[in-house]
């Protein structure tokens, strides 16, 4: 196996290894180390690029001249703060069922694919550009059933939810940016926590519960292993950087100055400080700790916060590694932060990482654990691939955790995926006499893909330098007809209807609103045809309906409904409804009359309390009157009619109702017949009215009964 070339940019300083693995395990072939002479990175990001690459050159400079190599291609790492993941889904629905066939399929998980990609941009972080570094299918559905796969399946609606990682354009075109101007291409990238955790805690190790804090300058990076393997990543934007600049600011130190301090502290208990003004001044180690122990307190506290967030519980142990991992009093507040013991929080370095040797005089400590990462992963492959193609003239750049497709370079160049194939035009969807009907759209052109001037598909995989063009698919047209279209119109006929000759068309009614046969469809519209063929669609147009004809009358006051018969005639003779109409046909509408006799109108007793007991006055007549004026048996009776039913023309009299009280048979010798009618005395003649409260008794001499 050929040396690796490593190289990790920090923010404070660039560590370059060149590296080779053989049986026995990894060896450091050589190692150059170079300080930024200004703050080109600020928490992992690369802010001034010329600095940076100037610090990168010199790395390169010094491998190059060590080992007599020429490097050109470079593993390096990100910050693990940048590592971004996301949930995207797409659905799509056809009008008809069809056969999902695998270019479908794939331009459904691009779809789910960018609106990932959109969540991501949304986010409120650095992520307005994101590469897409990887992503998996994690459901397929069709018609609302999960299924292991879509392709050749039959249905006409199908989802697809994909998880995909992304990583900043910005953080990701800096590095890109540093090494081109240092005449380097990115071979390998892999994220910095993973790289640290992959040199400083071996693989049966990770079966128990740990966490790994690598703090450089501006971030500390966190990694939990448990069962096997690092499950969790996190950081914290606090680390080195923050203690320096607590020290300057309170002795009025440059940068360079405020690091030297700092670094000083883990080795002299008297430190001598030069101040922006040339002052020099001699200093206590503890009261240097003094000043910077709020910042450590602080630092400490957010790095077990985000450890528990991540764990859901404390650790076994904290491993420290970065140049970071040196600040002093760290451990103690990450010991009561945690509440572990001080024996569990070590500080990991090179010299106790088994299977690494070589350059043991210029690389050890802590801050080169995570360059030696790098180095591994890249030579083991576990690193992203990254490099580029070009999609019709633009350079796309592409990492690689699998073969890159057609429609990943696509989707990585900013074109929709529903230009991928060419999809027909919208359908039409319309309804004729309660029917459904589709009218499909135009077939799509299909897009066209060439790599490398050859036909290509969108699974094809991509090599590096490959130059895709694409001619995105056309949309066919959208459904459109007019009313004549999609419906059969009869021609008009001439007819004679009750005595007057007029023309018979088809009525055609949409959305409930008239319409003529040279009207546009709108989608979802609802056509009711009535056509002119039979009889049954003469009376459709009419209006008429032979069965449910109704008239509506008012009977003393009470709503009645009257069925109505009628009776068609063509050409004089009775005809059924699918009789079919000629020209010149005379059709008759007769309508049977409903008369007063018809009704069998009954007129109600007139009520009375007669002796105490409820007593009913057969009426003597049927009277009907509407309007005042009595009707005859005969008379017609017409639609809104309002009648009155009466059974007596004038107001009985109290001998009336002698006849029904059987009088004679109740009769006392000597005695007479006493009549109250509402309590005063009544003669024969007395005129009743409804509800009178009446006495007839047969009384002795002089005994009266009175009231009821």
């Amino acid at each position: 196996m050929e040396p690796i070339f490593v190289l990790d940019i920090g923010t404070r300083v660039v560590i370059g290894l060149l590296m080779n693995k053989n049986d026995q395990g990894y060896e450091i072939l050589a190692s150059a180390r170079v300080e930024h002479t200004q703050r080109a990175m600020f928490d992992g990001q690369v802010h001034d690029v010329n600095e940076a690459a100037k610090a990168v050159r010199e790395v390169k400079k010094e491998l190059e001249l060590k080992t007599g190599l020429k490097l050109k291609k470079v593993a390096v790492a990100a910050a693990g703060r940048t590592l971004c993941t996301e949930i995207g889904s797409a659905i799509r629905e056809e009008v008809f069922p069809i056969r999902w066939e695998k270019e479908d399929i794939l331009s459904l998980e691009m779809e789910a694919l960018q609106e990932a990609m959109n969540k991501v941009k949304s986010l409120e972080m650095d992520n307005s550009n994101p590469y897409c570094v990887g992503y998996s299918t994690v459901k397929q559905m069709l018609e609302g059933q999960c299924l292991i796969s879509l392709v050749g399946q039959r249905g006409k609606k199908a989802e697809i939810t994909n998880v995909a990682t992304f990583l900043p354009r910005t953080v990701i075109d800096g590095l890109v940016a540093v090494l081109e101007r240092a005449d380097l291409e990115m071979a390998k990238l892999t994220l910095e926590p993973i790289a640290a955790g992959q040199a400083a805690i071996p693989q049966d190790m990770r079966r128990m519960n740990l966490a790994l804090v690598d703090i450089g300058a501006g971030t500390a990076d966190i990694a939990i292993t448990k069962d096997g393997s690092f499950f969790s990543y996190g950081m914290v934007p606090l680390a080195g950087d923050e203690v320096t600049e607590q020290i300057c600011a309170h002795y009025l130190l440059d940068f360079q100055e405020g690091e030297r301090v700092k670094k000083a502290l883990n080795s002299q208990q008297e430190i001598e400080i030069t101040n922006f003004f040339g002052e020099k001044t001699l200093l206590a180690r503890s009261d240097i700790l003094e000043i910077i122990k709020p910042t450590v307190q602080t630092m400490a506290e957010r790095i077990a916060q985000e450890i528990m967030k991540l764990n859901e519980n404390k650790p076994q142990a904290v491993i420290l590694v970065g140049g970071g991992s040196l600040t002093p009093l760290l451990s103690e507040f990450l010991s009561r932060a945690l509440d572990i013991p001080s024996p569990r929080i070590g500080i990991q370095v090179r010299e106790r990482i088994s299977k690494v040797w070589g350059d043991e005089a210029n690389l050890n400590g802590a801050d080169v654990i995570t360059s030696i990462g790098i180095g591994i992963i890249a030579l083991e492959g576990k690193g992203l691939g990254y490099y580029s193609v070009r999609v019709n003239d633009v350079n796309i750049p592409l990492f690689q955790l699998k073969l890159v497709t057609v429609a990943e370079a696509l989707v990585s160049a900013g074109i929709h995926p529903r230009t991928f194939l060419g999809r027909p035009g919208a359908a039409l969807i319309y309804y004729i006499n309660g029917e459904i009907k589709v009218l499909k759209g135009g077939l799509g052109k299909p897009a066209q893909i060439l790599v490398n001037g050859e036909p290509a598909k969108l699974e094809q995989h991509l090599k590096p330098n490959d130059y895709v063009q694409f001619v995105p698919g056309s949309v066919g047209t959208d459904a459109r007809a007019q009313l004549k279209n999609v419906i059969e119109i009869s021609p008009a006929k001439r007819i004679m209807w009750n005595g007057e000759e007029e023309e018979l068309k088809p009525v055609i009614y949409m959305n409930e609103k008239k319409a003529e046969p040279e009207d546009w469809l709108e989608d979802g519209c609802k056509i009711t045809v009535f056509d002119n063929k039979t009889l049954g669609d003469l009376l459709k147009i009419k209006g008429i309906n032979l069965a449910t004809g109704q008239k509506v009358i008012l009977v003393n006051n009470q709503t009645r409904k009257l069925g109505s018969e009628m009776i068609v005639k063509v050409n004089g003779q009775i005809k059924d409804l699918d009789y079919i109409l000629k020209d010149n046909d005379k059709i008759e509408v007769i309508e049977k009359k409903i008369t007063v006799k018809d009704l069998q109108l009954q007129p109600q007793a007139m009520n009375f309390t007669v002796n105490g007991k409820e007593f009913l006055l057969p009426p003597r007549e049927v009277r009907v009157i509407s309007k005042g004026k009595v009707l005859a048996p005969d008379e017609e009776v017409y639609d809104g009619m309002e009648l009155i039913v009466e059974g007596f023309s004038r107001k009985p009299i109290l001998s009336e109702l002698f006849p029904y009280l059987n009088l004679t048979a109740q009769a006392v010798p000597g005695g007479r017949l006493e009549m109250l009618v509402n309590g005063q005395e009544a003669e024969f003649t007395t005129e009743l009215t409804q509800g009178d409260r009446i006495i007839i008794k047969w009384v002795v001499g002089h005994e009266r009964e009175r009231g009821v």
